[in-house]
């Protein structure tokens, strides 16, 4: 079994437990975000949980953000409804990682799909250009609006349309060209159009076939702030991740 951080007492949902980097979010960043997620908790009741470490004890990002989020028990026990963000923002063993856990309860409105777009749009861009604060505003926003439905699944994990408006306009004109050239007695010629693209790693460790899908037996406690504390959510194994 992974080895992972003690969770802080009283329990916070942003935890900055590096030392190489104290200042990976600054005083008033880390209460701008945790008055954030705590107000969310209350009317919600879902749960948001950031986690910033320098090692991950030889484990993967998966593993070990999924092995944190079962001794700390992000989100309640009845509904499983805890989002884990874990950050590793060190070069040292294995370079900087992260990985967005997504509690079983939660998995139908946040789907491995829509952490893996998170993380592509929100998190990475803004982690590479040192904007932190602004990478984990930006992603706990759009979990949020997932996670209350203000945000359309379907049509947020859909690809973006104008890469096919894009395609489809190229080939009109190909087309034009063709046709003129035709009409003009020229000989023909031939165009070649292609589209790249790249991957990133997603899941890894197995975690996206599950942890058993038992509940977890991290037990609920409060803290002394304005909200109820972690209640010992479940997790399934939704989630993505990668290395940045």
């Amino acid at each position: 079994m992974a080895q992972v951080a003690e969770r802080p007492n009283p329990p916070k949902l942003v935890n900055n437990l590096s030392i190489q980097f104290p200042n990976f979010l600054s005083a008033a960043e880390v209460q701008q975000l945790e008055e954030k997620l705590e107000q969310f908790s209350n009317e919600t009741s879902n749960q948001i949980c950031i986690v910033i470490v320098d090692d991950l004890n030889g484990n993967d990002a998966a593993t070990y953000a999924t092995k944190l989020a079962n001794e700390w028990g992000v989100g309640k026990k009845e509904s499983n409804n805890g989002v884990v963000i874990l950050i590793k923002p060190t070069q040292d063993n294995g370079g900087r990682d992260l990985f967005m856990a997504v509690g079983y309860g939660l998995e139908g409105a946040i789907p491995d799909l829509a952490t893996k777009r998170i993380i592509d749009q929100e998190l990475f861009p803004n982690l590479k250009a040192g904007q932190n604060f602004v990478a984990l505003d930006r992603a706990t926003n759009v979990l949020m609006q997932l996670a209350k439905g203000e945000i359309n699944v379907k049509d947020y994990t859909r690809k973006p349309k104008k890469n096919n408006t894009f395609s489809a306009i190229i080939i009109i004109i190909v087309v034009i060209i063709f046709l003129l050239r035709m009409f003009k007695g020229g000989g023909g010629g031939g165009y070649t159009f292609g589209r790249g693209g790249r991957s990133i790693y997603w899941g890894g460790g197995g975690f996206g076939s599950g942890f058993g899908g038992g509940s977890w037996g991290g037990g609920g406690s409060s803290s002394g702030g304005g909200w109820g504390g972690f209640g010992g959510g479940g997790f399934g194994g939704g989630g993505s991740g990668g290395k940045w």
